[in-house]
């Protein structure tokens, strides 16, 4: 039995249900694989722990990967479909258009998170520095306490957070991307380029766990939700089932409708290109073509067992 490490993008939470189900489960036995997660470690990031082998796997965006080095890397599934992304004002701050942002503070999250920001910010006409960003590993106490005028959220989480504060809806409002045509997805598994050469039966088989641990969290969310409290038991029970809700509702929802679960879908990789590319970067370190040929390994997918790539 090999173990499959996968270094997660933040604590363990509901966000991650199908890698901790399959790890607490041991969903990647019937393939000879144990699946174990480790949380994220600041100053690393899962991207790095693979390219220096400290992790086997990491759960990354396609905006890490191109970032960091796209022809040492591989994405293999998207299980999130949709931008889990939004940025929150105070109606009574007076902004109310992405304009009104010029001048502003945005708490954002460090290590080079902030690209579907940046590219929002981009297309609503805002030049690079006429938001100062701000990097803070909690962007919800700051923005709660009037330190930034809006913050880099989730849905399932920080939102929920700052609505346990007092702030509702009737009180906020929420930027997206998707409203200007910049939204770009969070999480993806990823793993390196020679292990998906040299060993792809392992990748496969941990591709297989990994298909089995999600789909088992959304056909068995009490189940999951548990799974996820003992795996980080300052969240409540009740607070990890709301936050798996959430993943459901952006994982079900554009490619897993029309493919399935955890399909790589080529777009999400394009549009981060396209971010990049918008923003400066030189298309000519990694032309699409590349990108869409050679960092998506959407092999392993298509051999998964079918009964795991659900459609709602």
């Amino acid at each position: 039995m090999r173990t499959a490490n996968i270094n997660l993008l933040w604590q363990p939470q509901a966000q991650f249900a199908g890698y901790l189900v399959a790890e607490r489960l041991d969903l990647g036995r019937p393939w000879g694989v144990r699946i174990e997660t480790s949380p994220l470690v600041f100053g690393v990031g899962p991207v790095k722990s693979v390219l220096q082998g400290e992790s086997l796997f990491g759960v990354a965006s396609p905006s890490h990967l191109l970032k960091a080095d796209p022809a040492a890397l591989r994405l293999l599934l998207v299980l999130q479909q949709a931008s889990p992304l939004v940025y929150p004002v105070r109606k009574a701050s007076g902004i109310e258009r992405l304009a009104d942002l010029a001048g502003r503070r945005i708490g954002v999250w460090p290590g080079g998170e902030d690209l579907e920001l940046r590219w929002m910010l981009h297309k609503a006409g805002l030049a690079p520095d006429a938001v100062e960003r701000v990097p803070q590993s909690d962007t919800v106490t700051p923005f709660l306490a009037g330190e930034t005028d809006s913050a880099q959220v989730t849905l399932y989480h920080e939102l929920h957070q700052i609505e346990e504060a007092g702030l509702d809806h009737h009180q906020l409002r929420l930027f997206r991307a998707a409203d200007q045509g910049a939204a770009l997805i969070k999480d993806g598994l990823l793993t390196g380029r020679r292990l998906v050469e040299q060993e792809p039966d392992f990748v496969q088989a941990v591709v297989n766990g990994v298909l089995a641990g999600w789909a088992h969290a959304f056909q068995h969310p009490d189940e999951a939700a548990a799974i996820c409290a003992r795996a980080r038991p300052e969240l409540t029970e009740e607070s990890q089932a709301r936050q798996l809700a959430d993943i459901r509702a952006l994982t079900f929802c554009g490619a897993t409708l029309t493919q399935g679960l955890g399909f790589p879908d080529p777009l999400h990789v394009e549009r981060a290109m396209r971010a990049l590319t918008d923003l400066g970067a030189d298309p000519a370190q990694a032309p699409d073509s590349f990108v869409v040929d050679r960092v998506i390994a959407s092999d392993f997918w298509t051999a998964a067992p079918h009964s795991f790539k659900l459609r709602r």
